[in-house]
């Protein structure tokens, strides 16, 4: 699915989030010099930003471009989609480079968020993808996991906070700490273990098997059948295709827009870390891979396992349902 090419209106809206490493009082000033201070928004809270978004739909922007990482993209759009009911329409929201993994600003093509606000506030084509988001427990997001790759972020912000007002604390944060703690906490945790037993039930339209290459295959599976059941690491759902830092992990997420990628890893630790390679450049496949297309799922683990949303840890569950969001939402991309 080609994105695509719109000329700006220049009618946007900044929310940057005060709270973010990358967001400086000279950048909130170069902001405000490049879209006018009338149009920035700095939030210290969620309340906060709430507050900024009821003003931008009261002012009628066209789009809303948010600073902070991807938590702060994915806290924007569900902020905006409680206000779907009330609003004749909602802006499109825009990314800015300034988190860390950047998952979204990475496959949108974002770059120095300034730049991207000078280019959008003086006309200059952009891109725009609508897409449906992955829902679950009530909040839309890009991608999401449970297993392996949410215990990493896990270990990932123990270290990075265990470490941050030290000399280490930039070997600790980034993709190096992200890669220290899989290999350092997270592949010795789980080494040893047997994997957790889930069962993947599809309860949604049908669903269909993926071969390499991203063509359905197989009869499709109905609604109340079992797409699998047995040992698994991790199992996953994305409707776009990055994790962050670049990762190309849902290869296959945007080749069917009314169904989500569904990946599931039944892997040892040791393979986890032998196929990284191939999970970066989105060539993942083989033994112990199994993608499906689908709408709507339900996982039930054996035990609690951690949960992810958006790169954001959120905890254990023994359950999860996986679903898309019913209405798309569009996002903004450089051209």
């Amino acid at each position: 699915m080609l994105p695509a090419h719109h000329p700006s209106d220049g009618r946007l809206a900044v929310i940057l989030n005060a709270n973010a490493g990358r967001v400086t009082r000279a950048l909130a000033w170069r902001v405000r010099q490049a879209v006018g201070e009338e149009n920035v928004f700095l939030t210290e809270s969620p309340e906060h930003a709430d507050e900024a978004l009821k003003i931008c739909l009261e002012r009628d922007y066209t789009a809303v471009f948010a600073g902070g990482g991807d938590g702060t993209i994915v806290d924007t759009i569900n902020a905006l989609e409680k206000y779907r009911p009330d609003a004749d329409r909602l802006p499109a929201v825009g990314v800015l480079r300034l988190g860390t993994g950047n998952a979204l600003a990475h496959w949108l093509g974002a770059g120095f968020p300034v730049w991207d606000l000078h280019r959008y506030a003086r006309g200059d084509l952009h891109t725009r993808r609508s897409i449906r988001m992955v829902q679950s427990e009530g909040t839309m997001f890009p991608f999401g996991g449970v297993g392996h790759d949410a215990a990493i972020l896990n270990h990932y912000y123990e270290w990075k906070k265990k470490f941050a007002d030290t000399p280490l604390h930039k070997l600790f944060s980034g993709l190096t700490g992200y890669l220290m703690a899989g290999f350092g906490r997270t592949i010795p945790t789980y080494l040893g273990r047997p994997n957790a037993q889930m069962r993947v039930v599809n309860v949604g339209g049908p669903a269909q098997r993926i071969r390499p290459g991203g063509d359905g295959f197989g009869p499709p599976v109905a609604t109340g059948d079992t797409l699998y059941e047995g040992p698994a690491c991790f199992i996953g759902a994305a409707t776009t295709p990055l994790l962050g830092y670049g990762m190309k992990f849902f290869p296959y997420s945007t080749l069917q827009p009314d169904r989500m990628q569904v990946r599931l890893l039944d892997f040892t630790p040791f393979q986890c870390a032998t196929n990284l390679p191939a999970g970066w450049r989105g060539t993942l496949s083989g033994e112990g891979v199994f993608d499906w297309y689908a709408d709507r799922i339900r996982v039930q683990f054996d035990q609690a396992l951690p949960y992810q949303m958006g790169g954001d840890p959120k905890g254990y569950r023994t359950e999860v349902t996986f679903g898309l969001s019913e209405h798309p939402v569009t996002l903004i991309g450089q051209a």
